[in-house]
Parts: structure tokens; C-alpha cells; sequence
């Protein structure tokens, strides 16, 4: 009985070999999962170029703005190489200050005289006739540039311009050309200095720095009026009669005109609305003593 129930249990040959296939075939499945997949291998030798690559890349770039922004423009050297200065030349304020109140002495032979001392070719007695409209020319203060040649100097000569029976006293700027005496140190307020000066001035005036200068006298005179309607009206009137004027004369001549800035007005006669109806033709850089002066000084 025995012998028969072993015989029951033992396995067919086809039965065995099946098994073992069957084993084999775990087993190889087995070993696939757990094979772990190789990484891949880190260049460090591209990671170490990539860097050195973007360093030299951005290196290249600060050298090319640094170049950039350490050359000057054509108006920054033209500035550096002659700066608008204030009150560097004491003596050319003085000279200023008495030419302009020269111009209100109510005896026309001595204001043409006092006015001789401080220009060096006054001859048209024209150019020095009485400010009657004038009260008086104050805070004057002197921005010089150096001339085209020795001893010359371009000036922007600013102050305050008091009128009569108004109560605000008007911010100014006139341009003129002074020069010195090699001999005696004295200086003096050049009319009629000849085209190739005049050209001169003209060219330094586009300057930035006096550009500044001229848009803040002319920002300090728009604050006057707003500050007195009284002030306003008056240089309102004074624009619709100049722009009448003009409108007559361009009809005569049929030839337009233009009106000239009185705020940089190269003559000896002392500018008649000064900053006022100049249409903005900016200046320099009223430098930290102009931004302190207040848009709307009253008389003493």
C-alpha cells in the first residue's frame, strides 16, 4: 500500500520539467527588477566650461558699460572744459550791479556817463535810455563761463528786477560779454563783440550747466506771477503788445519775424522783461544759492 501512494506522488517527468521552467522564469523576472538602472556619468569638465563661458560673458559685459559710461559725452567735456562758476570774479558783479542801475538815473548825459565807465565802446546814446518802468535792481549774482580769448569771459548775469507799483520783484537773466584790461585788472562790459563772439556765446549757452541756470530763472519767474495776479497781468500786457508788434511789422515787410530772448540779450542795454516773456530757452544750473532764492521776493 505503501509503494502505491509513493508512486501517487511522484511527478511526471513533463510535470517536473514544466516546474522548472516555471522556477527559471521567476527567477529571471526577479533579477530584472532588481537590477538598478546605471546613472549617468556627471562631466564635470562641461559643468566647470559652462561657468568659466557665462563668467567671461558677464565679465565682458561690466567691461563694455563700465567703457561706456566712463567716456564723456560731447556736452559733458564741453562742460568739464568750462564750467559755469559762480561768482568766481567779485569785481565783474560790482561792474554789473552799477551798469544796471545806471540805466535809472533820470539826467540823460550823466547816466550816459556813469554807464561809459563800464562799457568799453558805449557810442550810441540810444542803447542806454532811461528804465522809467525800473524800481531797482537787486541780489545781483554773476555766473561766468571763460571767453573765446584771454581775459574775456561770457556772463549770465542774474538779479531781481523791481517794478514799479508792483509789490513782487521780478527774477532776470541777461547775457553779456565782458572783458579785461591786461594793464590795469579792470573789467568792462563789451557791446557790439562781432559775429565770430557772438557765435561764441551762443554755442557756450546750449551748454547744459547754462541751460540749467536759464530754466531755473525762468521756473523762478513763473512762480513770481502765479504768486501775484498783479505781476502776471502786467507781463501779459506787455507780451500781447510785443506780439502786436510783430504782427504789424511781419505785415509791413512780409517777412516773419522772430522774437528774440530777452533772457540772454548780448546788448548793453539792460534786458526790459529780462526772464519774463522768453520763451523757455533753457539755461544752466542755477546752482544750491538760486534754488534758495524764493520765486516771489517783495521790495524793500
Amino acid at each position: 500500500m505503501c509503494n502505491v501512494a509513493n508512486d501517487e506522488n511522484k511527478l511526471s517527468k513533463s510535470e517536473l520539467d514544466a516546474l522548472l521552467k516555471e522556477v527559471e522564469q521567476d527567477s529571471r523576472s526577479s533579477k530584472k527588477i532588481q537590477t538598478p538602472k546605471k546613472k549617468p556619468k556627471v562631466r564635470i569638465d562641461m559643468i566647470i566650461a559652462a561657468v568659466i563661458a557665462v563668467v567671461l560673458v558677464v565679465g565682458a559685459a561690466l567691461l563694455i558699460w563700465h567703457f561706456v559710461k566712463s567716456v564723456p559725452t560731447k556736452e559733458e567735456k564741453a562742460v568739464a572744459e568750462n564750467p559755469l562758476q559762480d561768482e568766481k570774479y567779485p569785481e565783474i558783479s560790482d561792474v554789473v550791479k552799477n551798469y544796471l542801475n545806471a540805466f535809472l538815473i533820470d539826467d540823460d548825459e550823466k547816466r550816459a556817463e556813469t554807464i561809459a565807465q563800464y562799457v568799453g565802446n558805449l557810442y550810441d546814446i540810444n542803447s542806454v535810455k532811461q528804465k522809467t518802468y525800473v524800481s531797482g535792481y537787486s541780489e545781483v549774482e554773476c555766473y561766468t563761463k571763460e571767453g573765446p580769448y584771454e581775459n574775456t569771459y561770457v556772463v549770465y548775469a542774474y538779479y531781481q528786477m523791481g517794478i514799479k507799483n508792483i509789490d513782487t520783484t521780478v527774477p532776470s537773466i541777461t547775457r553779456l560779454y565782458v572783458v579785461r584790461d591786461a594793464k590795469t585788472g579792470n573789467v568792462y562790459i563789451q557791446n557790439d563783440s562781432g559775429d565770430d563772439i557772438q557765435e561764441y556765446m551762443k554755442k557756450v549757452t546750449k551748454d547744459a550747466d547754462v541751460q540749467q541756470l536759464l530754466k531755473d530763472v525762468e521756473e523762478e519767474f513763473e512762480q513770481a506771477k502765479q504768486a501775484d495776479p498783479k505781476l502776471k497781468k502786467y507781463f501779459d500786457d506787455v507780451n500781447a503788445a510785443a506780439n502786436k508788434k510783430n504782427e504789424t511789422t511781419a505785415a509791413t515787410t512780409q517777412t516773419p519775424t522772430t522774437q528774440a530772448v530777452t533772457t540772454a540779450a548780448p546788448t548793453t542795454a539792460a534786458p526790459t522783461t529780462a526772464a519774463a516773456p522768453v520763451k523757455k530757452q533753457q539755461t544752466s544750473k542755477k546752482n544750491q544759492k538760486t534754488a534758495k532764492k524764493k520765486s516771489s521776493k517783495k521790495k524793500k
